[in-house]
C-alpha cells in the first residue's frame, strides 16, 4: 500500500481552508450530569439516595459532533442542516454550535420535534467514578410532511454551494433522514458528481447510491447479507460485501473495522488501511464521527481515496486518546500523530 508523505499530508490540510461543508442528519445533545455521592442523602418521601449534581456539561452530539470536527479542521464554513426540537435542549445544541463557528441559518426549530439529547449521569465517590444509566430525550413519532418538505428545501437550497455534503442516519426509527429526504439527496449526489457526498446509516447503508458510504463491519454485512452473523465473516468475504456496496454505491466504500483500521473498496482497489498505533488507556467514543468528518473534507481537498482513509484512521487515533469527551482532530495534532506513529511497524 502506498505511503503517505508529511509533505502530501501538509498539503492536502493546506487545501481544508478553501473548503464549504454541509452536514445533513440526526443532531443530539451530549450531556453529562456529575452526583458527588459522598454528599448523598435519602430522601424523606422515597427510599432512595438522591444524586447531588455538583457539575455539568454540554456538547454537540451525532451529527453535531460532526459539524464540531468538520470545524476543528479549519475549514472555510460549516452549514448544519438539520430538525431540532423547539425546547431548552435545542437551545443549548444551537448555543453549542454556534460557539464552535457552524452556520445554523439552515437548521429547523420544529416545536412538533424533541431535541435528542443523551444524559450520562456520572456517579462520583471519594476516589472513583462510574456512569449510571443513560436517560434520553427521542422522538416518538415520525416527522411531519410539512416539516420534511422544509428540510428537503434547506438542504436543495445550501448543496450547489458546498464542496461536501456528509449525511449522518443515526437513528433507528422516527430520524430526519426519511425515505423521501433520503431520495432527495440522492437526486443531488446525482446532479453534482464532482462534489464529495459521504454518508453513515445505522440501518440503511445499503439504500444509498451515488455517494462515498461509511459503514463498520456489521452494517455493511447486514445491509448485504442480512442473514449472517457479522462476527462469523471473514475479512475476504467482508471484501466481497464491500465490492457489493461499492457497485451499489458507484463510489468508495470504506468499512470501519475499529483497531483493525478500516477497509477500502473502490471499482479498482480492495485495500485494508491498518489503524493508528495506539496504547491504553483509550476512548472510542465520537471516534466514527471524527472519521467521517476527515474523510469528507480530505476527499473534496484532492486526496484520492486510500490517502483519505489514511488521514480518517490517522484523526480517529487522535480522538480515541480522549478520554471521556467527544473529542476533535485538528490539523496540528494530526500533524504530530504523525511523526509520533512515523516509522512504526504496519503504519503506512
Amino acid at each position: 500500500m502506498k505511503r503517505l508523505r508529511l509533505a502530501r499530508l501538509q498539503e492536502i490540510m493546506e487545501s481544508f481552508k478553501d473548503l464549504s461543508v454541509m452536514i445533513v442528519g440526526d443532531f443530539a445533545l451530549d450531556v453529562y450530569w456529575y452526583a458527588d455521592m459522598t454528599r448523598s442523602e435519602l430522601s424523606r418521601e422515597t427510599p432512595h439516595f438522591m444524586r447531588p449534581i455538583i457539575k455539568e456539561t454540554y456538547s454537540p452530539g451525532a451529527s453535531g459532533n460532526i459539524c464540531c470536527n468538520v470545524t476543528a479542521l479549519g475549514v472555510k464554513e460549516v452549514y448544519a442542516v438539520a430538525v431540532v426540537g423547539d425546547d431548552w435542549r435545542g437551545q443549548i445544541l444551537s448555543n453549542e454550535l454556534r460557539k464552535s463557528g457552524v452556520r445554523l441559518d439552515r437548521l429547523i426549530d420544529s416545536r412538533e420535534r424533541v431535541t435528542s439529547t443523551y444524559i450520562k449521569p456520572i456517579l462520583c465517590g471519594w476516589d472513583s467514578q462510574q456512569e449510571d444509566a443513560r436517560i434520553d430525550f427521542v422522538n416518538n413519532d415520525p416527522m411531519s410532511k410539512t416539516t420534511e418538505q422544509q428540510l428537503i428545501e434547506n438542504i436543495k437550497s445550501v448543496a450547489s454551494n458546498m464542496d461536501t455534503i456528509i449525511i449522518e442516519d443515526q437513528m433507528v426509527s422516527n430520524g430526519v433522514i426519511t425515505k423521501k429526504v433520503r431520495e432527495a439527496i440522492i437526486g443531488l449526489a446525482k446532479k453534482y458528481p464532482d462534489k464529495v457526498f459521504v454518508s453513515d446509516s445505522r440501518e440503511r447503508i445499503g439504500l444509498f447510491s451515488h455517494m462515498v458510504l461509511k459503514p463498520n463491519r456489521i452494517e455493511a454485512v447486514r445491509a448485504v447479507c442480512p442473514s449472517r452473523d457479522p462476527k462469523e465473516v471473514n475479512l475476504e468475504e467482508l471484501k466481497e460485501i464491500g465490492i457489493k456496496l461499492q457497485k451499489r454505491a458507484r463510489r468508495p466504500v470504506y468499512v470501519t473495522l475499529s483497531e483493525r483500521g478500516a477497509l477500502v473498496v473502490t471499482d479498482t482497489i480492495q485495500c485494508q488501511i491498518p489503524a493508528t498505533p495506539t496504547t491504553p488507556p483509550i476512548d472510542t467514543v465520537g471516534a466514527g464521527d471524527t472519521f467521517m468528518a476527515v474523510l469528507g473534507t480530505s476527499l473534496s481537498a484532492g486526496a484520492d481515496p486510500i490517502e483519505a482513509g489514511i488521514m480518517a484512521n490517522l484523526a480517529a487515533g487522535v480522538v480515541v486518546k480522549k478520554l471521556n469527551i467527544t473529542g476533535t482532530a485538528t490539523p496540528n495534532e494530526m500533524l504530530r500523530k504523525y511523526e509520533e506513529v512515523s516509522g512504526q511497524e504496519g503504519w503506512p
